[in-house]
């Protein structure tokens, strides 16, 4: 390799990083089509952003690059020139591809559920809590030791002590708890 050669190889590494950098940038949906009429060229665009595309599911048929979605717009632009009406070209649509097509669907009884669901899920969330929150507080209720005493035994044991007998009749020998000193 000459000296030349040398030099120039980090501008060529460069220059393929560079490319391989801005050619791989999202490419844009651009409709290059101009529809004759600027009141349909406004029906075409309000109806690009009204419709989903069925590939990208989250973007409007104006942000896909999809090759599905440029098919759709393709023919939005003829049944727009065949004088179809937004309604139309949306009932199409929906027989093609269901309701799914559409950002905004309609209110039916067939969708209902989709609009209901997280109102009963809330319902049924707050009665779980509710339902939480008695248990523990009717725990709290049943307990009636002392809550800054963690080494207390519990209720059962310290009224069975008071029945028993002490050995050897010396009461410094009742048997505690671990960890608590018997005084002497």
């Amino acid at each position: 390799m000459t000296l030349r050669q040398a030099r120039m190889l980090p501008l060529f590494a460069a220059l393929v990083a560079a490319l391989l950098v801005f050619g791989a940038l999202p490419v844009h949906a651009i409709d290059p089509a101009q529809l004759p009429n600027p009141q349909l060229e406004a029906r075409y665009d309000t109806l690009l952003h009204e419709l989903r595309c069925p590939v990208c599911q989250d973007e409007s048929l104006a942000d896909s690059p999809a090759d599905a979605a440029g098919e759709i717009r393709a023919q939005i632009r003829r049944m727009l020139l065949e004088g179809k009406t937004d309604a139309q070209i949306k009932q199409y649509l929906v027989s093609r591809y269901s309701e799914f097509v559409l950002f905004k669907p309609k209110y039916s009884w067939r969708n209902a559920w989709l609009w209901l669901l997280p109102f009963f899920l809330l319902a049924i969330g707050i009665v779980v809590a509710l339902r939480i929150i008695r248990a523990r507080v009717s725990l709290v209720d049943r307990d009636d030791a002392d809550p800054d005493d963690e080494l207390a035994p519990p209720r059962e044991e310290r009224l069975g002590q008071r029945g028993r007998s002490t050995r050897d009749g010396d009461p410094a020998h009742v048997s505690r708890p671990a960890g608590e000193g018997a005084a002497h």
